[in-house]
């Protein structure tokens, strides 16, 4: 008898955001029976290469990844490319990063025969990538039932940034925006604090900005229900993940109208900014958010599309096809 088809997951990436929070929540909700692969605590060590826990598997076996993490082996890998945003992006290019996704991660997908995403706008982006080689399907992202069962609070008022505070993020344009207008007041919820207190300095908006970290998904939702808008100024994301938890929530988002996930999931509930450098424009936009003016009537949409049990079912039916 022939080696058994097992399928294997790779779990070593765990915490609360990006990559590390969907595999996390998706890993603890698959029905397909698997098991976790070993190899170094850091999936992304240099030494993940030469992984004797992949490298041993045998050719009809399946290894799931929540993200791009991969490596030579007979079995055929499940990658998740959220976005090919360490390709594009000036800020996070470089030589072993394309050589990676080139040597690496191009053929693991190319002989899986398919690869999942996580919104429409990424699915283009990779489609155009691998030259329509592979299919690509895009299983969405989840929020979580903390945001669900958040209710808005009766009365709103100040403005929310979510997120890390990277180049391709444009975190400064909101920043000064604030400290344009003198009657806005700005929550950042962001691990990046250095970065953040360097915004604040150089900004001039010691006491009108508030920075968090470390934040429960209780307490966040709860500081989207208690927002006027969140503020989403990136210019490119694979998804966008503080857009859909904020529209659970009923918290209206501003954001620039040219960075194609997040408007897939705002749908107009909020404000799209033309330009993305415009402080002018976000000012208006943020003010507008203040006043009330914004609409965030999503929240049915947003439970039925992105809840964590739909992305992990989709999942288990790429696996079965694999």
């Amino acid at each position: 008898m022939g080696h058994e088809r097992q399928v294997w997951v790779d779990a070593r990436r765990d915490g609360q955001h990006g990559i590390a929070r969907f595999g996390h929540e998706v890993l603890t909700r698959l029905q397909t029976p698997a098991r976790r692969l070993g190899g170094p605590r850091d999936a992304l060590s240099p030494m993940d290469l030469v992984n004797p826990h992949r490298l041993r598997l045998g050719s009809r076996d399946v290894v799931f990844s929540p993200g791009f993490h991969c490596g030579p082996t007979r079995a055929k890998q499940l990658l998740t490319l959220h976005d090919l945003i360490q390709l594009q992006d000036p800020a996070e290019q470089d030589r072993k990063k394309a050589l990676y996704y080139r040597l690496v991660v191009r053929p693991a997908v190319l002989r899986a025969g398919r690869v999942l995403t996580v919104s429409e706008t990424s699915r283009t982006v990779l489609r155009d990538w691998l030259d329509d080689e592979v299919d690509v399907i895009d299983v969405g992202n989840g929020c979580s039932d903390a945001f669900f069962s958040q209710r808005p609070a009766s009365e709103r008022s100040g403005l929310l940034y979510v997120g890390a505070l990277k180049p391709h993020k444009n975190p400064g344009v909101v920043f000064a925006a604030v400290a344009a207008e003198p009657r806005l007041h700005l929550t950042v919820v962001s691990n990046d604090d250095v970065e953040a207190r360097r915004l604040v300095e150089q900004h001039g908006l010691a006491g009108r900005v508030t920075l968090r970290k470390g934040v429960s998904d209780a307490e966040l939702a709860a500081l989207y229900a208690s927002s006027s808008a969140l503020v989403f100024p990136s210019l490119s994301e694979g998804f966008g993940l503080p857009a859909a938890e904020a529209l659970a929530v009923g918290c209206p988002v501003v954001h620039w109208a040219g960075c194609d996930a997040v408007a897939e999931i705002v749908l107009g509930n909020g404000a799209a900014v033309d330009e993305a450098q415009d402080v002018a424009q976000w000012r208006a936009a943020m003010l507008a958010a203040e006043a009330g003016e914004l609409e965030a009537g999503a929240a049915d949409r947003i439970r039925r599309r992105y809840s964590w049990d739909s992305v992990a079912g989709r999942i288990d039916d790429q696996i079965a096809l694999v």
